[in-house]
């Protein structure tokens, strides 16, 4: 008894991940982090708390400055959403 051959189509997609710009994604968020060394060699690493919007974590950073003249290195670390898309035939 033989079996009959089957069809299969195989489709072959390249992914891409971009960053997600579409309306429903979420917002960018700032923060920055103080890297002024203590006395003691370690990081300060106070940070500013995450804002979406990119003059809030700056504002933060000279308010620290204010009470720490000696701490003038700062790290902006972004939480940016970015999402998988399929290219090529569906």
């Amino acid at each position: 008894m033989t079996t009959p051959a089957r069809r299969r189509r195989f489709v072959f997609v390249d992914w891409r991940l971009r960053p997600d710009l579409d309306d429903d994604a979420p917002p960018l968020i700032y923060v920055l982090r103080c890297r002024a060394l203590r006395d003691d060699g370690s990081e300060c690493a106070a940070q500013s708390p995450p804002s979406e919007d990119p003059a809030q974590p700056q504002t933060w950073a000279f308010m620290h400055l204010r009470e720490r003249p000696e701490h003038t290195g700062y790290t902006e670390v972004i939480e940016r959403p970015w999402v998988m898309g399929r290219e090529g035939p569906t």
